[in-house]
């Protein structure tokens, strides 16, 4: 089994071109694969508020209507900013792979 997994690497890792049929149609997809792609940042799940707040969701109490009931939370889906770009804190390889260039 480690001799196939070590072929199925050197696959991987190793810089190929290949031309691939599209579905018996004179079109061919070039397919290249280069040394993996390093990703650096990602784009941010979370969000800022109106006060500067860093959160994935908000909630605000809502007071309740009759006196003796349970205030309720509601969530706010509006004047959020979303974070942006992200830097992971260890580089990550690109996910994929191999990449599709053109079609000829």
């Amino acid at each position: 089994m480690g001799n196939n997994g070590s072929k199925f690497v050197k696959k991987i890792v190793s810089p190929f071109s290949n031309t691939v049929d599209c579905s018996g149609t004179d079109h061919q997809t070039i397919v290249k694969s280069c040394s993996p792609v390093i990703v650096l940042s990602r784009k941010g799940s979370m969000f800022f508020d109106e006060d500067g707040d860093l959160a994935h969701e908000f909630y605000i109490e809502v007071p309740p209507s009759r006196k003796g009931c349970k205030a309720t939370m509601k969530k706010v889906l509006h004047n959020l900013i979303p974070q942006g770009e992200v830097a992971h804190q260890f580089p990550r390889l690109h996910v994929d792979f191999p990449i599709i260039l053109h079609q000829v």
